[in-house]
């Protein structure tokens, strides 16, 4: 059994190394973007959470209004909330003539780079008396 020659180990020494530094360059890229997808889910998610909580806002100012004045007329606005990059559009529509309800939907829109994102919620209200 012969020992094997030293110098005949050098280069085979070295591919090993130039292996394992391409494999850590991989595993390094793969958690990198793993970084940046979770960092990009997460500031959606904010901006949906945001916007949920600023229609949730509108719907319940619906429902105080309604019980201050006896109920809500119909309309149709689109406004941008202040300080923020939400706009909030509300629709009140009459459901019927025999009924004294009215169909109550607030959404929030904005834009992120190249995508436009909305979120809504509908409730029904008591229409105002006297209003037909």
């Amino acid at each position: 059994m012969s020992i094997p020659n030293r110098r005949n180990r050098k280069g085979y020494l070295l591919l090993e190394v130039v292996a394992s530094i391409a494999v850590i360059a991989i595993g390094l890229a793969v958690i990198l973007r793993s970084f940046t997808s979770s960092l990009r889910a997460s500031k959606i998610a904010q901006e949906y959470f945001e916007a949920s909580l600023l229609v949730q806002d509108a719907v319940a100012a619906l429902e105080i209004e309604e019980k201050l004045a006896g109920g809500v007329g119909e309309s149709d606005t689109s406004e941008q909330v202040t300080g923020t990059r939400y706009n909030l559009g509300m629709k009140i529509t009459k459901i019927n003539d025999e009924d004294t309800l009215n169909e109550a939907i607030a959404v929030i829109s904005w834009t992120n780079k190249e995508r436009n994102e909305k979120i809504g919620i509908g409730t029904y209200l008591k229409g105002q008396a006297g209003i037909k």
